[in-house]
């Protein structure tokens, strides 16, 4: 198997898992002479059954990663970069105080870091993501996995 389709059904084992924890937290006590909708002792051994399918999966996406993981760390810090850059307060020039306490109805704001300036930085970093998740991508679809 492809390592992009690992990739998806590992997804597909998570959101399993969380279907059948959410029916074992439902279904799981219900009023003394109600009818049971679902077989809980099933649900539990087909919960364990695919927590170990999941953890077997992920152990080998791991193992298979391993010629690119350090391509898959630089992308999360990019996207993390770019999250940051994106808070960046730019507010610059004579502008309404943000605070209702301030004595002074309009302050005088300076920033190193232009709106011009972050949004170049954003723009480079979203190429660079863009560049990696390309080469992941291409791994990802041409690696084989046991």
């Amino acid at each position: 198997m492809k390592l992009a389709k690992a990739l998806k059904e590992k997804n597909r084992l998570v959101k399993k898992i969380k279907d059948l924890q959410r029916d074992i937290t439902r279904y799981n006590s219900i009023v003394s002479d109600s009818k049971r909708e679902v077989d809980i002792p099933s649900l539990m051994e087909e919960l364990e059954n695919k927590v170990n399918e999941l953890i077997s999966l992920k152990t080998k996406i791991f193992e298979a990663s391993r010629p690119i993981r350090e391509h898959i760390f630089r992308l999360s810090e990019l996207k993390s970069k770019v999250l940051f850059l994106s808070g960046v307060d730019t507010t610059r020039g004579k502008v309404i105080s943000r605070h209702m306490m301030s004595s002074d109805p309009v302050v005088d704001y300076d920033a190193v870091l232009t709106k011009t300036d972050v949004d170049s930085m954003v723009e480079t970093t979203e190429g660079s993501i863009d560049s990696i998740q390309e080469e992941i991508d291409t791994f990802n679809h041409t690696t084989e996995i046991e």
